[in-house]
């Protein structure tokens, strides 16, 4: 008896272990991998590439490469997706004849400065308040839709001189979006940037834990379109 005892307790912290890993699990990857084929569309120039988010080890990384001869567009963003977003990296590399924009972002946790070289350098103070990249806020903005957010604001630090600045979204409509045959329910999401004359619009689909479809930038300077065209992986 006393030895059946010992398997039915240890039975029961393994299941016990098992449900507390299955929920940490999901907790540190709300938002599933993909990789996803988009269009992306400017009055200068249109070209297609691949967005992909993976996980490696305890990092996950979302990058974005074209697949254009003529034009060189890499994005790489890397941090760590745990109870929150902690960014680590970011690296812009654009490239079109002889016109070129280069920056890498480095968020240094340890000295709390945020630093950046390249196109634009400078070092700004960071503080115990969570700021994002351009890439992987569009993962918190999944993961805050997930818990049912309407409205939220997030940080974003400006590219050219470093200044943190709140960015406000908000769910302004429902639409569809129609990829490869089969049809989406979506989400429309608006961002508005105070201090600037610059809105951006997502259209996310719900049955893919709110994975971005479209992405529109309007600003004074030109309209910019990104658009899913072929999802590769999912999970």
């Amino acid at each position: 008896m006393k030895t059946m005892s010992l398997i039915m307790n240890g039975n029961k912290y393994l299941v016990s272990f098992l449900i507390f890993y299955s929920v940490l699990c999901s907790a540190n990857s709300e938002i599933p991998d993909f990789k996803a084929r988009y269009l992306f569309e400017s009055e200068r120039f249109d070209f297609q590439g691949v967005r992909e988010l993976k996980t490696v080890d305890d990092q996950r990384i979302f990058s974005f490469d074209d697949d254009s001869s003529l034009i060189k567009a890499e994005f790489k963003s890397k941090f760590i997706d745990g109870t929150s977003i902690k960014s680590l990296s970011y690296d812009a590399n654009f490239r079109f004849t002889f016109f070129r924009r280069f920056s890498s972002l480095i968020f240094d946790w340890d000295s709390l400065i945020l630093s950046s070289k390249g196109q634009h350098e400078w070092e700004a103070s960071l503080n115990d308040e969570v700021v994002y990249d351009p890439l992987n806020v569009q993962v918190r903005i999944r993961q805050l839709l997930k818990q049912g957010k309407k409205e939220f604001q997030l940080l974003l630090p400006e590219l050219k001189n470093g200044e943190i600045r709140p960015n406000n979204y908000e769910v302004i409509d429902q639409t569809t979006y129609e990829l490869n045959g089969k049809v989406y329910d979506c989400l429309i999401i608006k961002r508005i940037r105070p201090e600037e004359d610059r809105i951006t619009t997502y259209v996310v689909a719900i049955e893919l834990d709110f994975l971005m479809m479209q992405i529109t930038d309007d600003d004074p300077d030109g309209k910019i379109k990104l658009s899913i065209k072929e999802l590769l992986s999912f999970g």
